[in-house]
């Protein structure tokens, strides 16, 4: 399934500069930034710096955050890939969508999709997905997918789930 990535109803492409500005929708939303990272809604300068990194990290690793789209109507509705984790070094696979799309299944079928990709085709043995205690939605996507409980840990200040996944006989 090589890029995009197109499922029933959503298309995951490769990050452009442009969508900095769609996704300001999830990434200067509080409500949506509560659940990633420290918490902190971004402004347009550092969402357009991350849209830069995701172009980046795609040349360099082979994958990225993607756009998601709605297949229907072209919407941008968040992001959803893989990603270095700083902390280790290891892939990890999230997402990040406007809550106005939240409970429709759009994340996990995006997080389907990136994880088929992330083992099928880019061949990757191990992922992690990291999710708070309290966004169960998003932890319940993890174990949907096989990832298993690795550790709970501290992050900024709030307790956080280390899903791990490895591939059979690695």
């Amino acid at each position: 399934m090589p890029i995009p990535l197109v499922t029933e109803r959503l298309e995951l492409r490769a990050p452009t500069l442009a969508d900095a500005e769609p996704l300001a929708a999830v990434l200067s939303d509080a409500q949506a930034m509560r659940h990633i990272g420290a918490g902190e809604i971004w402004d347009r300068e550092r969402i357009r710096e991350l849209q830069g990194r995701k172009i980046e990290h795609l040349a360099d690793k082979g994958y990225s955050l993607y756009t998601v789209l709605r297949r229907f109507d072209g919407a941008v509705l968040g992001d959803c890939g893989l990603w270095t984790w700083a902390d280790t070094g290891e892939p990890e696979i999230g997402w990040r969508f406007a809550p106005a799309h939240w409970g429709q299944g759009y994340a996990s079928e995006a997080a389907r999709a990136v994880f088929a990709h992330g083992r099928d085709e880019i061949g990757l043995r191990h992922l992690i997905c990291m999710a708070y205690d309290e966004n169960v939605a998003s932890w319940r996507i993890a174990e949907r997918l096989g990832f298993a409980l690795d550790r709970r840990e501290e992050r900024y200040g709030r307790l956080a789930r280390r899903y791990l996944w490895t591939a059979t006989g690695s």
